[in-house]
C-alpha cells in the first residue's frame, strides 16, 4: 500500500528547497576539484665563517654563526670558499664512510683476536707437547743414570774382585825362578820322600809304571790351596795316587819374602812313578 503524500508535506519540501537555492545565491557557494600537493620545505645553506661584522645584514644569503656583510666582486650570490676545503662528500654520505672505518676497524681487532687465539692454541700445543715428553725426557735421563749407576757397580765390584783376587805365580821346570828356586827344590824333596814311603800298592804288586803332570797351588802361610791334573797318567789310581801323596806331604813351609809380594805359589811338576817303588819329578 503506497503512502500518501499530504499538503503539508509538499510545502515543507517547497520550503527547503527555497531556502537552499537562495544559500547559494547569495552566498555565492561553489564546489571544485583541486589536487592536493605536497608541502615543500625549502633547504638553506649554512656557512662557518671566521670574520665577525659590526652589523647584521637586512636580508641574509646563507646562515652563520657570526654576522657577516657581504663582500667580492660579483653581484650573483656565491657560496664562500675556502682554500683549504674539507674532503667532498660523497654518495654514500658520511654514515656509509664511518660504517667503512668501524669495519675496518672491527677486521683489524677480528684479525688481532684470531692472531692471539692462533698464538694461544700454538702455545698451548707446545705446552702439551713439552708435557707429553716430559716423561720420555725423564724416563731417558732415569735410564742413563740407572746405567750409570750400574757401569760404577760393575767397576767397583771388578775393582773389589781384583783387590780381593790372591796375587799369584805360577812357576814350573823351564820357569826362571831364581827367588823360589831353594823352596822349590826343598818342597819336590819333600814330595819325593812321602811318595817312596807312601807308594800305592797296586803299582808295588803288579808294577805299574806312569807318569802324572801336577799344578799345586800353595798359600803364603804353607797351606794347600788346590791340586789340578794337568796331564793325567793311561791309570786312573795313578791320578788318584799322585794327589794323594801331595796331600799326606803337608804341611809345607811357608812362602819365602820376595820382591813380588806372592800370595799363592803355583807349582807345575811331573811325577813318574818308577820301579822299585820310586816317586821322581821327572
Amino acid at each position: 500500500m503506497t503512502p500518501k503524500i499530504t499538503a503539508k508535506d509538499k510545502n515543507v519540501m517547497t520550503f527547503t528547497l527555497a531556502v537552499l537555492l537562495l544559500a547559494v545565491i547569495i552566498l555565492g557557494v561553489s564546489f571544485s576539484y583541486q589536487k592536493r600537493t605536497p608541502k615543500v620545505i625549502h633547504s638553506m645553506d649554512v656557512i662557518l665563517t671566521k670574520k665577525i661584522h659590526s652589523e647584521a645584514p637586512e636580508e641574509a644569503d646563507y646562515l652563520s654563526v657570526n654576522d657577516q656583510q657581504g663582500g667580492g666582486e660579483t653581484d650573483d650570490k656565491t657560496r664562500p670558499t675556502s682554500l683549504v676545503s674539507g674532503p667532498a662528500v660523497v654518495a654514500e654520505g658520511l654514515a656509509k664512510k664511518q660504517s667503512q672505518h668501524q669495519q675496518k676497524q672491527l677486521a683489524e681487532q677480528k684479525t688481532a683476536i684470531i692472531t692471539s687465539q692462533q698464538s694461544t692454541v700454538k702455545q698451548s700445543a707446545e705446552r702439551r707437547e713439552l708435557t707429553k715428553n716430559k716423561p720420555k725426557q725423564q724416563q731417558q735421563q732415569n735410564s742413563r743414570e740407572q746405567r750409570l749407576a750400574q757401569m760404577k757397580e760393575e767397576i767397583a765390584k771388578k775393582i773389589e774382585r781384583y783387590a780381593k783376587k790372591p796375587r799369584t805365580k805360577y812357576v814350573s821346570s823351564s820357569t826362571k825362578a831364581y827367588e823360589y828356586a831353594p823352596y822349590i827344590n826343598n818342597w819336590v824333596k819333600q814330595i819325593e820322600r812321602t811318595g817312596d814311603l807312601n807308594y800305592p800298592e797296586k803299582a808295588k804288586k803288579k808294577s805299574f809304571q806312569g807318569e802324572v803332570m801336577l799344578t799345586v797351588g800353595i798359600n803364603k802361610d804353607g797351606s794347600l790351596h788346590e791340586i789340578k791334573i794337568i796331564k793325567p797318567s793311561d791309570f786312573r789310581f795313578l791320578n788318584e795316587a799322585a794327589k794323594h801323596i801331595v796331600q799326606l806331604s803337608q804341611p809345607f813351609e811357608p812362602l819365602p819374602e820376595t820382591q813380588e809380594q806372592v800370595d799363592i805359589l803355583y807349582i807345575t811338576r811331573t811325577w813318574q812313578f818308577l820301579p822299585g817303588h820310586l816317586l821322581r819329578q821327572k
